[in-house]
């Protein structure tokens, strides 16, 4: 008998054994998840806390360009700055800002090829169809960005009005009929493909008062300004500034070939400037964040913004 209850004994044993090896398994498996999930949760905090970071450097490196600007020619009467100058990277915060500034009222303004009265101003509008031509872009897209501006119903040739063109898309839609409020609304406008965008955009505003900052202005849109400005004259204008900062509209009739064309610019040209575009990058660990902004510098407001 007691050999007979030594073996249900010793089978019992085994089958215990083999009971708390498969608990143990399925513990150390559960261990094992809740482990991962932890290490999982832990390295997910970690990239929020990274990204939320550098979200927050992105946003005060706006601030910090906007202070830097406001400082820098708070004493002065005109506005100038080389695309070098205008790019910062500097450690913040256990991260790095990398900053970039733009003169928006370097730019050719946009808006100011139709008065707001709906009219075309001409002048502004042949002005524009230069600095299309210069870009190698067809100069129908001035006529479809006038139509897209202006309010009445009557499409120029090569333009687009709702009832020919918007009205017809899938989805469909109207043309504005008035002032562009940002740059992104160019891709709703016929012919502004992505392509075109790219390539006019750092050309082009639409801030500002309608006159275009001599002293910050490149080459395309120096050249826009007059038909009789040659490339070789927009250098020349570019070189004088590097050495000698515009401090007052009619320095320009002191660039050699602009004694007499200078006089013609003096209600388009300005050497001050209020808008600038910020482009931030806040970087913090595993974190990066962007910020693009247009700041009007006079009333410290935020006229465009978007985050990334």
């Amino acid at each position: 008998m007691r050999g007979a209850a030594g073996k249900v004994a010793s089978s019992q044993r085994g089958i215990a054994l083999v009971v708390a090896l498969l608990i143990t398994a399925i513990v150390v498996a559960v261990i094992t998840e809740i482990v991962y999930a932890v290490h999982l949760e832990a390295s997910m905090t970690e990239a929020f806390a990274d990204s939320q970071k550098a979200s927050i450097l992105a946003e005060g490196g706006v601030d910090l360009a906007t202070l830097s600007i406001s400082e820098t020619f708070k004493d002065k009467g005109y506005i100038y700055f080389t695309a070098q100058e205008a790019k910062r990277k500097l450690p913040a915060g256990g991260g790095e800002l990398d900053i970039r500034v733009e003169d928006e009222q370097g730019k050719f303004p946009l808006n100011s090829i139709v008065y707001q009265s709906g009219e075309a101003n001409e002048e502004k509008y042949a002005a524009f169809k230069r600095l299309l031509s210069s870009l190698r872009l067809p100069e129908e897209l001035a006529a479809s960005m006038a139509d897209w501006i202006d309010v009445n119903d009557t499409p120029r040739p090569g333009g687009a009005e709702g009832r020919d063109y918007y009205g017809l898309q899938n989805p469909p839609y109207q043309a504005r009929n008035g002032a562009l409020d940002s740059l992104d609304e160019m891709l709703l406008v016929k012919g502004y493909t992505p392509v075109v965008f790219r390539k006019l955009s750092p050309y082009v505003t639409v801030y500002g008062d309608g006159l275009v900052n001599i002293n910050t202005a490149p080459r395309a849109v120096i050249m826009a300004l007059s038909s009789d400005i040659t490339a070789d004259m927009a250098q020349r204008v570019i070189d004088y500034r590097e050495k000698e900062p515009f401090k007052d509209a009619s320095e320009i009739r002191k660039v050699t070939g602009f004694e007499t064309i200078g006089f013609s610019l003096q209600g388009g040209i300005t050497v001050t400037s209020d808008y600038f575009r910020i482009y931030s990058r806040g970087i913090a660990g595993e974190g990066i964040r962007d910020v693009e902004a247009v700041v009007e510098l006079k009333n410290r407001k935020i006229a465009y913004w978007r985050e990334r």
